[in-house]
């Protein structure tokens, strides 16, 4: 990869770090530019439209990244209960491994943004949209319709979101283990036990 597209790799990424650990609006592009080690110039050459423009990239890499874990673990795992565990495991380690200092940096953005910037709602919008999808599948996979896998594929990370928040707070992953084992349950009765 050229040096100038790392720049542009480097700021997105450094973005959403520091979205998820302090949030869009305590985090200021000189911040980002430090994180990223990106040269001041190459900010506005790839970013013209300043913060907004960044942010809505950051949440987008950083739904891609979920994206692909959760499309990984489904290729990987017989059924969907099995995925949620893996998954859950997973963003409980993540957590932990920054001692609750991370966030969802799509959750800590949107939270920020939405309304008032449409195209970082659009990013977020698309992003959990996406995550739907791999998650409905995987329950279309065990036996579900269509719209009954969509709703639950939401339930499901709705559920999930709201359990990264807890287990920040609380500061230990009890809340991701919990609300993954209370979905599976739902998701065991709705599919007659896949």
């Amino acid at each position: 990869m050229p040096a100038a597209a790392k720049h542009r790799e480097h700021l997105i990424q450094a973005a959403a770090k520091l979205f998820r650990q302090r949030g869009y609006a305590a985090t200021g592009l000189n911040d980002i530019l430090r994180e990223s080690g990106a040269p001041k110039g190459s900010l506005y050459h790839y970013f013209p439209g300043g913060k907004e423009e960044l942010g809505e990239a950051a949440v987008r890499w950083a739904g891609e990244q979920g994206r692909k874990t959760l499309a990984q673990i489904a290729e990987a795992t017989p059924d969907t209960c099995a995925l949620l565990r893996a998954y859950a495991e997973r963003l409980a380690g993540w957590m932990a491994a920054s001692d609750f200092r991370d966030g969802c940096p799509i959750a800590t953005t949107m939270l920020e943004t939405v309304p008032a910037s449409s195209a970082v709602t659009a990013a977020g919008r698309a992003v959990f949209g996406e995550w739907c999808v791999v998650l409905a599948a995987a329950l279309q996979r065990d036996g579900l319709d269509g719209e009954g896998a969509r709703r639950l594929a939401q339930a499901v990370i709705a559920s999930l979101e709201g359990a990264l928040l807890l287990a920040r707070v609380a500061g230990n992953k009890t809340p991701i283990a919990e609300t993954a084992e209370e979905m599976m349950a739902l998701i065991r009765l709705r599919t007659g036990g896949h």
